[in-house]
């Protein structure tokens, strides 16, 4: 099985038409790459445009990925409450926060791409997340971790949580496939590593705030359940730029701003192949000119379950 990971496309047609000719660049790429599945781990859009997410599903349907078999997809926090577009916007963005409402976004998200959750397996018939996605050698676990808004723990929406029910549920959907004989991947959108102090990642005024405010709370519970339940790969983003990482033996892999923010540089896909409980990854690069320059990012030549080696970090 081929998987292509992206993340982070930041889709804004008010705002930022250039990056929409870049997602189509890339959707396009991985659409030639004869792709058996396409992970998009949160913040599809980056103003919570309901327009926009609907311009992104008639994207992806159109290059073949729409169905429960083709497509994984979870939302972001940008996909909830977006962000500040304007300098000025930085010192109202909380107040607006305080106005969405949490609930009603997350239905129209997964709405939209409702064809994605059919037939996923949930512990309650009334609840999306967690999700498992049974793809026969590759089971796919889908987490929520936008966490709602609060003034003073979560003042810019930018933190993660997964909170204590949807961690029962995903606990008790994990036990439940523990003796399955595949590939288990978990998709959630915020990371388990620090952030590196790069210009990427605090370029701004907004970047340096989103640095001290996005942080995944909770997280070693969750290190603790994936070490439990042998969880072989998480993919996610979040974070601005691509890393392969380890955490407590688990393998993590961040696919972040793969078209967002790279004008003028490459736009990029993480490709993992999986084939008789071997998993290896490739990181995809497309410049601007159309170049391709693959990295390989790691190995496994080891069964189910069991730690990879990396091939560089």
């Amino acid at each position: 099985m081929k998987i292509a990971h992206i993340s982070d496309l930041h889709l804004n047609t008010l705002f930022n038409d250039a990056n929409l000719a870049r997602i189509k660049k890339l959707i396009k790429y991985i659409s030639e790459k004869s792709v058996d599945h396409l992970i998009v781990s949160g913040d599809l859009t980056d103003n919570a445009e309901e327009s926009d997410l609907i311009i992104l599903k008639r994207m992806l349907t159109k290059s073949g990925f729409s169905s429960h078999t083709d497509l994984t997809v979870i939302p972001g926090n940008h996909d909830i409450f977006g962000g500040p577009q304007k300098p000025a916007d930085i010192f109202s963005f909380p107040e607006r926060c305080k106005e969405i409402d949490y609930q009603a976004k997350l239905k129209f998200f997964k709405t939209i791409f409702k064809d994605t959750f059919h037939n996923n397996t949930n512990i309650t018939e009334d609840e999306d997340f967690p999700f498992l996605k049974d793809l026969g050698s590759v089971k796919i676990i889908g987490i929520n971790s936008v966490a709602e808004y609060s003034k003073y723990k979560n003042p810019f929406a930018s933190n993660g949580e997964v909170k204590l029910d949807q961690f029962n549920k995903l606990s008790e959907l994990l036990q439940k496939y523990s003796d399955t004989d595949a590939i288990k991947i978990v998709v959630i959108h915020h990371h388990f590593n620090k952030i590196k102090n790069t210009k990427r990642s605090i370029a701004g005024i907004w970047q340096n705030i989103e640095k001290q405010t996005m942080k995944l709370k909770k997280k070693k519970r969750l290190l603790s359940l994936f070490r439990k339940y042998n969880i072989d790969l998480v993919l996610h983003g979040h974070i601005h730029y691509s890393e392969y990482y380890e955490r407590k033996g688990i393998s993590f892999l961040n696919a972040g701003a793969s078209a967002f923010g790279y004008s003028g540089k490459s736009i990029r896909v993480n490709m993992i192949n999986i084939s008789n409980g071997i998993i290896e990854c490739e990181l995809h690069k497309i410049t601007e000119n159309g170049e391709v320059k693959i990295e390989e990012l790691f190995r496994s030549e080891t069964k189910v379950g069991l730690k990879f080696s990396p091939i560089y970090n």
